[in-house]
């Protein structure tokens, strides 16, 4: 069900990118005259109209697939390591929102934040046998496991 629910937020997202596109587009000297709704329909009955309704409907299907993520960071310990994870979620504007089952569930601070991702901004840091594993929207994901593993690193120094 999760599926199905962020493919269609992702197909409402490039629908709205695309009426403002074209609303951009309106403000060209040659097309002033012309509203809105005319170069929406004039788009979507265009002879590539079809193909472009088509590759959204691919693309909204598919990005749950590929825009998500599982990452693991090795020789990273809840007990040991609480602030480092803590740290690294905060220099991305993560929040702590809550503890369940010995997982750690991250949301992204204020609500522009989370409108650009959709909200889609949960990120869950869970422990497994080598390390921890941080599961969410791939991009966040990729960036918070980074930073976390920047910490991690340096934290050899340290001692």
């Amino acid at each position: 069900m999760k599926y199905v629910i962020r493919s269609v937020k992702y197909l409402l997202f490039l629908c709205v990118l695309d009426v403002a596109l074209v609303w951009l587009m309106s403000f060209d000297g040659a097309l002033r005259s012309v509203d809105l709704v005319t170069l929406l329909r004039q788009q979507l009955s265009s002879e590539s109209g079809p193909w472009l309704i088509v590759s959204f409907v691919a693309l909204a299907a598919f990005y749950p697939r590929f825009g998500f993520m599982r990452r693991r960071v090795t020789g990273c310990r809840f007990a040991k390591d609480e602030l480092r994870i803590m740290n690294a979620m905060q220099t991305y504007g993560f929040k702590l929102v809550e503890r369940r089952d010995g997982d750690m569930c991250f949301r992204k601070e204020g609500l522009l934040g989370r409108l650009m991702l959709m909200f889609e901004d949960e990120i869950v840091v869970r422990e497994v046998e080598e390390g921890v594993e941080l599961s969410g929207l791939r991009r966040t994901v990729a960036r918070v496991a980074y930073q976390l593993e920047c910490y991690i690193e340096n934290s050899r120094f340290e001692e």
